[in-house]
């Protein structure tokens, strides 16, 4: 029997999981809410659901069992805790949440309501990834030395503004990446920049070099401000080397023009959202399996970047980051 699931939320992130969902043979679409009643209604027909009229309705319904938090940044945590109450299942976007605190909140919630709540870090659930992953812990590559992590897509000023600054908004992408692949840094250095903003008080552009415990530099890019359409494009790649060998992900291997939004064009950004969604189906409640990233690692990215917050506002010095254990 497929998993029944509901939309909160039909903004821009809403048209990739639309499409994910198509794919996963393990779910089906019951209906979307969104404060935006026009914008659920037209997410419900496309998908073939409902447009919930309240919330509340959402909640009620016997046919949802999971629900996938697609709201804004801000109400991530208060919108995750009314679905588990409800006994929901929740995957829930990223940046999950602003405060360590509020993670704690969100776990302890879902241990009370024995419910799966789980972070929406798509970009790990490719399998070059988790290939990555596995080698590197297979001493495949040897002593590993360096690590890149780089993503270049423009966007405009005013589709920058749907998002916000790029360290909060993608940075986030690139921190709980780390993790599952190398593990925790202890320290950032991290740079920012302004570049082709006018209105947004906001960064479009950050640098963070992290340095490992035993000695590897982490590098990780974003930028808005510019795409790479180079023969050798850097849109968005990983890469890891050791002494023995090196692997890569690129998302360039297959391209095709779709300004439907962005990224669209990327089969690998469009197969991460359904390789997640299949793996929180399937995997997470279906099986009772942890996430490849859960809750503890949402927490140990959000450290990450508050580091580089720090060492953006004292001028690029390395700042030590600060875990918590939730």
């Amino acid at each position: 029997m497929k998993t029944g699931l509901a939309f909160w939320g039909a903004g821009i992130v809403a048209g990739p999981y639309g499409r994910a969902l198509a794919e996963t043979a393990s779910a089906r679409f019951v209906g979307a809410w969104d404060p935006n009643i026009t914008r659920a209604a037209e997410l419900a027909q496309t998908l073939g659901g409902t447009a919930f009229a309240c919330p509340e309705d959402l909640l009620a319904s016997p046919d949802v069992k999971a629900v996938l938090v697609l709201s804004p940044n801000v109400t991530h945590i208060e919108v995750a805790l009314r679905c588990l109450a409800a006994g929901k299942h929740v995957l829930i976007e990223k940046p999950v949440a602003e405060s360590h605190e509020e993670l704690a909140a969100l776990r302890d919630a879902a241990l009370t309501a024995g419910r799966v709540c789980m972070p929406a870090h798509n970009y790990i659930y490719h399998p070059n990834v988790i290939r990555g992953k596995r080698l590197v812990e297979q001493g495949a590559f040897g002593r590993i030395a360096s690590l890149w992590i780089l993503y270049n897509i423009f966007h405009s000023e005013e589709l920058a503004e749907r998002y916000g600054g790029v360290l909060r908004e993608v940075c986030v992408h690139h921190a709980y990446s780390l993790v599952y692949l190398l593990g925790r840094p202890m320290s950032v250095s991290a740079l920012s920049s302004s570049l082709h903003y006018e209105r947004l008080e906001c960064e479009d552009m950050v640098n963070m070099t992290c340095r490992m415990g035993d000695g590897v530099l982490a590098n990780l890019w974003c930028s808005f401000a510019a795409s790479d359409p180079t023969s050798d494009p850097w849109t968005v790649l990983y890469k890891i080397l050791g002494d023995k060998g090196g692997v890569v992900h690129s998302w360039n291997g297959a391209v095709f023009d779709d300004q439907r939004g962005p990224g669209y064009g990327f089969p690998d950004y469009l197969d991460g959202f359904r390789n997640e969604l299949t793996f929180f189906i399937e995997e997470a409640i279906g099986k009772g399996a942890d996430p490849l990233s859960g809750l503890q690692e949402a927490s140990d990215a959000l450290a990450i970047i508050e580091a580089a917050e720090a060492s953006i506002r004292d001028g690029g010095r390395e700042c030590t980051v600060r875990y918590k254990t939730i």
